[in-house]
């Protein structure tokens, strides 16, 4: 498949390096620079303060740096959550916890390990790893760095974030040992869940070597109310011409231009997710010779995870039942759209919902990675020094999802039926119908809330457990993702005895990235009841013919007479095996009574699920979805650095050649009846070759205007490296159920998979983001730990993906092209911008008297504004996405006699999550409202070696509310808890 040649170090190379090295050909870049900066013992707050402004003060161009404040002892819980300490970064939270980050606005970040790249398993196709991967524990120290360097691996467009683990030789001689252990509770979830960290080193002074092993599990409120898909979501116009439009006066007003805003299913979602996450770092340094030093490394990752949820969901069906709604606070937002129509949109809404359902979904992920590094470093007595490095990594993913719809409605009221033999008849025969169910969605207060009437056909809603049973359940969007990764660099350096001219750095990095990735679904072979043959099943609905059993001929239906899947199986959810169902009224900060579920973690295994109730399930390829590539990267770099009396300065360039070959399938003949137009034979390859290069100039000046005072300027040029899924991945297209007035309108039969929308999941004709940065700063060092900036950036994007919409004819399930539906897709764009400022100030109070000495503070604010290029529906400008154009951070700490106390608030403004374009719309902004953090820590020194501590996050139950367009247009909320953690550490 590969016809690119791969390289592998092998023992020759190993011996060929060596040689190399002890003969003074090569140089290693860092030397001059670590030798130049103060080497400071950290432990606590004032200390690491210390320590990260020293970085700062030192560094080559524009670092911000965060420092442990002890052995496995980061600022905060996680490695995101304590970047977000630093001016310009924003961070995105998974389940609460700190997942991915953006500098400046821009999530284009490039994360190192140790000044190089590697594999997390959470991000294979990304340059930025999910930092819930990797325990905090593990890291020692964090360098931002916001202006390129010559010898600083190209890959951010607004920075890149070097991730430092402790180094054997650092520690005192003799052996250095810590040990903590702790248990953290969430106000939501409820569970204790523990973490214990070990970390054992010793420095015999010739060689060293540390072990450092984190396990812990964590349970997180992760809840969902409002809206349960963004991109579900349409304008229906009155008697319009379209396929969701519905043919009548929605809001009775007596004419037939109005459209109203509606997603396709609202709900209030019980969710958890569940991690297991073990890593474990192993270090060892050793003097081979005088001049010689080896270092070897392995860094270690494993989380298993699920996400877990049970959500009370109403929805309009998809076909034919637009017109749902009854809009009891209708707002006119004017004849905006391009129909003509009038929009009106509604925070307080009786969904007329045809179908209501206790959905059970499951989330799972096993992943692991493990990086390997090797240096060898020659620290000649002459002008030349240099330094071997070698990196191999691997990693892998799997993914599952699993879905189970239990039914309350019995679908009577959306057209969908069932038949065992003797005609068509409800497909939940007990359920509630053959009505709709007015469901009341109210977004007026603080929480959004889906109410159901109170009681129903003489009973409370929903407390019958008779009423429900397993209509529909399917398994998609499943894979398996392995990639590796293999790295050889050398690195040199040449001292100058000269006024100005100090040294000179150069080096050559050979880079190869390999991913794969495999797509399924869970595919149950059906048998004709009435005759031979058999079909492969993906959607499981018990309202779907897969067989013309009467012979009538046609698109199988119930309707027509055809026996239904499950026709002599119905799963009710009285049968199903005890402790599968459980009753939950807990949706967070609304409660209800009872709707009754199936537990999800009896989903976590698709496989064993699926065959409970469709035996003999089998992996169904998503040829589309599935692709491998292979990443080449060549490049060279030269950087010379100057000093003088009161300056210090940096010039250089970094070339980097990337050759990418792109496998993408061919999506042949389908392979299932009920399923995804995706789901289908692999009909060949399609190879694309490709290649590109980049010259990246940088320039970095420090410039001392007084012994306290530093003046910074730093231009370059910036790349970052694709997302190889944006790349790869081939089209998927969306398809549901016509419903009776579409089937009515088209001739069709109401059972028909029709196409709806489409998504191009990758086009490898992507160029990468390339931009030209700039950046000026003020710095006072008033005292060590004391210090005030203010500097400015602007990030002028030459290039950058986005997404896209058009129309394009698509098929429906019968091979029929009936309409054209929108086809989301990544396009490059051109032009853009990112500028703003950023202001910091630390101080330690200790010139106040007594105990107030103790006092410290720290306060940063990042004002960045960008241009996307964009508009929204209203014409307005839009910024780049996920870029919140004000963020800030305040600490007040105390460190005294051995207590330590800091109280932190971490503030968003308004971001853009997203643009949807919304069925019969153009761009539509999709908000997240302005979030404050507020988390806490506290520890007391029982004795030197030996601390009592505890931590709370998210203290005040911040969550995320998300609005379209209209700040009075409120769609959704993610719900966070409270987390509180209470532990013990030891260090010897």
């Amino acid at each position: 498949m590969n016809n690119k040649a791969s390289f592998k170090l092998s023992h020759l190379t190993y011996a060929i390096l060596a040689g190399l090295l002890s003969s003074n050909v090569s140089a290693a870049s860092e030397l001059q620079a670590q030798e130049s900066v103060e080497v400071i013992e950290v432990r606590g707050i004032r200390a690491s303060t210390e320590k990260s402004l020293n970085t700062k003060r030192f560094a080559d161009g524009v670092v911000d740096s965060i420092t442990a404040q002890d052995i496995g002892k980061l600022p905060d819980v996680t490695i995101a959550d304590s970047l977000q300490r630093v001016p310009g970064i924003q961070i995105r939270r998974n389940a609460g916890e700190g997942a991915t980050i953006n500098v400046r606005g821009m999530p284009q970040v490039t994360t190192l390990l140790n000044g190089e790249q590697f594999l997390s398993a959470g991000s294979l196709t990304k340059v930025q790893p999910d930092f819930t991967d990797i325990p905090s524990s593990l890291v020692g120290a964090m360098n931002v760095m916001k202006s390129p360097t010559a010898d600083t691996l190209a890959g951010g467009i607004s920075g890149t974030v070097d991730l430092q683990t402790r180094k054997p030789f650092d520690l005192a001689e003799g052996f250095t040992g810590a040990a903590s252990i702790e248990a953290a509770r969430g106000s939501y979830s409820k569970e204790t869940d523990p973490k214990a960290m070990i970390f054992a080193g010793y420095n015999a002074d010739s060689f060293a070597v540390l072990a450092t092993v984190s396990k812990d599990e964590v349970t997180l409120a992760n809840y969902r109310l409002g809206a349960t898909n963004h991109g579900w979501v349409g304008a229906p116009q009155e008697s319009g011409n379209c396929w969701y439009c519905p043919q009548a006066d929605m809001n009775g007003d007596g004419d037939t231009n109005d459209a109203e805003y509606t997603y396709v299913s609202y709900g209030m979602v019980n969710r958890f997710t569940e991690r297991e996450r073990t890593g474990a770092n192993i270090s060892f340094q050793a003097d081979v010779s005088e001049n010689l030093e080896l270092s070897a490394d392995v860094f270690y990752t494993k989380m298993d995870d699920a996400d877990r949820q049970r959500g009370l969901m109403a929805d309009n069906a998809w076909g034919g039942h637009w017109q749902w709604q009854d809009q009891h606070d209708p707002i006119d937002r004017g004849d905006i759209l391009a129909s003509g129509h009038r929009l009106y949109t509604a925070q307080d809404i009786t969904l007329n919902a045809p179908r209501v359902v206790a959905h059970s979904e499951s989330h799972t992920n096993e992943r692991q990675s493990t990086n390997y590094n090797v240096e060898l470093v020659y620290k000649g007595t002459g002008a030349f020094s240099g330094k071997a490095r070698f990196i191999t990594a691997d990693a892998s993913r799997s993914h599952t999802e699993n879905v189970a719809q239990g039914y309350l409605t019995n679908g009577l009221a959306h057209g969908l039926r069932r038949n065992e033999g003797n005609g068509p008849i409800a497909v939940n025969p007990n359920g509630y119908g053959p009505d709709t169910i007015a469901m009341r969605f109210n977004f007026k207060g603080e929480h959004a809330m889906l109410l159901p009437p109170a009681t129903l056909q003489g009973e409370t809603f929903g407390s019958n457990i008779s009423r429900y049973s397993v209509t529909s359940t399917y398994s998609e969007n499943n894979y398996d993702e392995d990639a590796s990764l293999d790295i050889v660099r050398l690195d040199g350096e040449y001292e100058f005895d000269h006024t100005h001219l100090n040294k000179m750095t150069f080096g050559i990095r050979f880079g190869e990235r390999d991913i794969s990735r495999d797509q399924y679904v869970l595919l149950a072979p059906l048998n004709n009841p009435v005759g031979d043959g058999s079909v492969n099943v993906m959607w499981k609905d018990q309202g779907l013919a897969a067989f013309d059993t009467d012979g009538s001929g046609g698109t199988p239906s119930a309707s027509a007479g055809d026996l239904t899947m499950g026709y002599d199986n119905l799963i009710t959810f009285s049968s199903l095996p005890e402790g599968w169902v459980q009753p939950v009224s807990d949706f967070g900060p609304i409660s209800i009574d009872s709707i009754y579920f199936i537990d999800p973690k009896q989903l976590d295994d698709p496989f064993a699920f699926q065959n409970k109730f469709y035996p003999g399930n089998i992996r169904g390829t998503v040829p589309g979805s599935s692709y491998k590539v292979t990443e080449q990267t060549q490049s060279v770099y030269w950087r010379s650095d100057f000093s003088g009396e009161n300056y210090r300065a940096n010039i250089g360039f970094q070339y980097i050649k990337t050759d990418l070959e792109i496998v993408q399938n061919i999506i042949g003949d389908s392979i299932c009846t009920s399923c995804p137009g995706s789901v289908a034979e692999d009909a060949g390859d399609i190879i694309t070759d490709k290649s590109f290069s980049d010259f990246l100039p940088s320039l970095n000046l420090s410039v001392n205007l007084s012994e306290d005072v530093v003046y910074r300027a730093a231009w370059g040029k910036t790349m970052t490296k694709l997302d190889l899924e944006q790349i790869a991945g081939g089209l998927r297209i969306s398809r549901t159920r016509a419903g009776e007035d579409l089937a009515a309108r088209e001739g069709i039969s109401p059972d028909l998979l029709i196409a709806t929308n489409a998504t191009m999941q990758g086009n490898p004709d992507l160029n990468p983001w390339r931009a030209q940065n700039t950046d000026m700063a003020i710095e006072w060092y008033f005292s060590p730990s004391a210090m005030v900036s203010l500097g400015i950036f602007n990030i002028k994007l030459d290039s950058f993906i986005e997404s896209s919409i058009w129309t394009q004819p698509m098929a429906d399930a019968d091979g029929v092209v009936r309409r054209e539906v929108s086809v989301n897709g990544l396009i490059n764009g051109q032009g853009g911008t990112m500028s703003g400022a950023e202001f910091s100030y630390q101080q330690a109070f200790d010139f106040l008297p007594g105990v107030w000495s103790g006092l410290g503070a720290a306060f940063n604010y990042t004002y960045s504004d960008s241009e996307s290029g964009r508009i929204d529906l209203n014409g307005d400008a839009l910024p780049l996405e996920d870029n919140s154009k004000e963020s800030a951070n305040a600490v007040l700490w105390y460190e005294k006699s051995g207590f330590q106390f800091r109280l932190a608030a971490n503030y968003r403004a308004k971001r853009l999550a997203e643009i949807s374009v919304p069925y019969g719309m153009s761009d539509t902004a999709i908000w997240t409202e302005p979030t404050t953090y507020i988390d806490i820590s506290a520890s007391y020194d029982v004795q030197d070696n030996f601390t009592v501590f505890m931590s709370g996050s998210n203290l005040t139950e911040e969550y995320e509310t998300n609005y379209a367009q209209w700040k009075d247009n409120r769609i959704s909320q993610n719900i966070y808890e409270r987390r509180l953690t209470f532990g013990v550490r030891g260090r010897w």
